[in-house]
């Protein structure tokens, strides 16, 4: 086998060639470097062979090699005369180190304007046999992904690519640099941003058409969706919105779109485009009653706040109290889908809030107690805690404005339970409250001899879930059936 290209020092420093060859040659004769590379990611793996098969915009840097020249001791001396051969760029050089045949042949041009300099560009032939590099193969400084996803079958094994190998003296140095490097590489350099990259593709729309956002798999129906959505809106008409996202909209969009269309809160046509552009005037209001003093460092609270608030209301209140009192409008490397998924979890396993609306009287007493019931049923069956909120049980050892302390527990309830036995009207009025809230309302109804539901139960009220019973022990299991529906559990 044969590498060639050009050799030369780079910034005086590291003796390196570089050149073109095929991916599975470059693959066959490196490995991974199991000290420094990371662990290979099966699903990245695949990726990058959908990538590398599609054929469309498939262009990459070099590939980064490392190889240890030196195999024993006679080997040490013929690697000192190439180096300094190439750096005195004097004379052709022929020789063999570790089994590689290096040839190196300098080529002059004269400078311009000045007969007596040369410009000396230095090429190298090195020829080896591929089988005496097992086991002492070249190490992967960077592109361990994109030489992984190559094998013999593969449809662009022969296709040529950019590599540099770099010349270490030994296998300290070889150590010692591949680290050094691979660090520099991962770290140092400064990456074009996923904004301005998502900038050219959506506005691109000759490059990168929507037949091609749709279809080729790097893109998605969220990218198509985003491209419709940003042509047909203003950013201006959403002022508490733009304030979050004005610079980095389009990662907002491709961002909460997958989310949307991941958990099918949306269509994938113009209907989905109508929805989101519609939702857009909530998000907005939203944002604009959470006041959030500090804007976020990232996208994450926006995107996952708009994600909640056009799933479920309540969700997205709690989700912006618990930003607001962790603070985590100053984190600025979480992704969106890890803080929804670290919301879920804690949400999933808060307490459920119940509110009870009912009369205080000892005629209700049992009821509430089918309710506690129910309560430690749930807790001791399913492991969910349940809150029961009843105004009337004053805990926190202050004395307050009682209305104050119905309306704060509606708002924070995730149900209200509300018992129109006796039909007393305090509780019609918080029924109405919560029904304008949007909450989630369960009705209950004790049927007793004399009395006529009719006469106790508005008509309009009519709406709401029920749950009638004669006995206790019907109370108190139609409850927990309601319950469990109720919570999914």
């Amino acid at each position: 086998m044969r590498l060639s290209g050009i050799i030369d020092y780079t910034m005086d420093n590291f003796l390196c060639v570089r050149g073109f060859a095929s991916m599975l040659e470059l693959s066959e004769i490196s490995k991974a470097d199991a000290n420094i590379q990371r662990d290979l990611i099966e699903d990245h793996r695949g990726e990058m062979e959908a990538f590398l098969s599609n054929g469309m915009f498939t262009f990459f840097p070099e590939v980064i090699l490392g190889a240890n020249m030196c195999g024993t001791e006679a080997d040490k001396e013929r690697i000192n005369i190439l180096r300094e051969s190439v750096r005195d760029e004097s004379k052709p050089l022929r020789t063999t180190i570790n089994n590689i045949k290096y040839f190196i042949k300098r080529n002059a041009v004269k400078k311009e304007n000045n007969d007596l300099a040369f410009d000396v560009t230095q090429t190298i032939i090195m020829e080896f046999d591929k089988a005496s590099l097992i086991g002492k193969e070249f190490f992967r400084i960077d592109g361990n992904h994109r030489l992984s996803a190559v094998n013999e079958h593969s449809s662009y094994a022969n296709k040529r690519i950019p590599f540099c190998l770099l010349l270490f003296r030994d296998a300290e140095e070889t150590d010692k640099f591949c680290r050094a490097l691979f660090y520099n590489i991962n770290t140092k350099q400064i990456p074009l941003k996923m904004e301005q990259n998502l900038k050219v593709i959506i506005e691109s729309e000759e490059a990168f058409d929507d037949d091609t956002l749709l279809k080729d798999p790097s893109f998605g129906e969220n990218y198509f969706l985003t491209r419709e959505i940003i042509n047909q809106i203003d950013l201006s008409d959403y002022p508490f919105l733009k304030m979050f996202i004005e610079d980095n909209k389009f990662t907002y969009f491709v961002e909460v779109l997958k989310l949307l269309l991941d958990n099918e809160l949306i269509k994938k046509d113009e209907e989905g485009v109508f929805s989101v552009i519609t939702a857009l005037k909530k998000i907005d209001n939203a944002l604009k009653v959470a006041v959030l003093v500090e804007t976020p460092n990232n996208l994450a609270v926006i995107g996952a706040f708009s994600y909640y608030e056009l799933l479920d209301e309540r969700k997205a209140d709690e989700f912006i109290k618990w930003v607001k009192r962790n603070s985590l409008t100053r984190i600025s490397d979480i992704h969106i889908f890890d803080l929804i998924n670290i919301f879920d979890k804690i949400y999933d396993n808060s307490p459920k809030r119940v509110f009870m609306s009912m009369w205080f009287n000892k005629k209700t007493e049992d009821t509430y107690n089918q309710v506690k019931d129910v309560k430690e049923i749930v807790a001791r069956d399913y492991n969910v805690e349940i809150d029961i909120i009843k105004v009337d049980e004053h805990k926190d050892g202050f004395s307050d404005n009682i209305s104050k302390r119905i309306i704060e527990g509606i708002d924070s309830c995730d149900l209200l339970i509300a018992d129109l036995s006796y039909g007393n009207k305090n509780v019609h009025h918080e029924i109405g409250y919560a029904q304008g809230k949007g909450k989630k309302v369960l009705l209950i109804y004790q049927n007793r001899e004399g009395a006529l539901a009719s006469d106790e139960i508005g008509s309009n009220l009519s709406m709401h879930d029920q749950l009638r019973f004669t006995t206790y022990g019907e109370l108190r299991s139609g409850l927990l059936k309601k319950i469990k529906y109720i919570f999914s559990l």
